[in-house]
């Protein structure tokens, strides 16, 4: 298994969800999160989504912070080569298609992807991202 983390930043004039909906807005990105996940790599687990609408919109434009954090299956990604720079990409493209769809303007800060600790040894398709596990589980 894969640990996933994103962080995101969205900016605009106007959201299709209010800052008085966060709860609301963090099931729907949950739910498409989700989608990219059985996408790409025919399931996972979103574990946490965290949105945080800005208090006073800077120039009129209104902003806000995504967190997402996820497990999935690296060894099922659906796209050739399986490297952690080709999965990275592919989940930065799906996920900022999707909320653009929401919230407008989409910039992704980052996009992290990590063997999990626990099924470092058993996943083969991790073998091409084997110095980075190293790295994080010594981290």
């Amino acid at each position: 298994m894969c640990i996933l983390w994103v962080h995101v930043q969205c900016y605009d004039r106007f959201f299709e969800v209010s800052p008085d909906e966060v709860e609301n807005a963090e099931l729907m990105v949950e739910d498409m999160v989700s989608h990219v996940l059985i996408d790409l790599f025919s399931g996972g687990t979103v574990d946490d989504v965290a949105i945080r609408f800005s208090p006073k919109p800077p120039m009129g434009l209104q902003h806000c912070s995504i967190q997402i954090s996820a497990q999935c299956a690296c060894q099922r990604f659906a796209l050739l080569p399986r490297i952690r720079e080709n999965m990275e990409f592919a989940i930065e493209e799906s996920i900022c298609s999707l909320l653009r769809e929401i919230f407008g303007t989409v910039s992704v800060d980052n996009v992290t992807l990590r063997p999990s600790p626990e099924g470092l040894g058993d996943d083969p398709a991790l073998s091409c991202c084997m110095y980075d596990a190293y790295a994080f589980v010594k981290s």
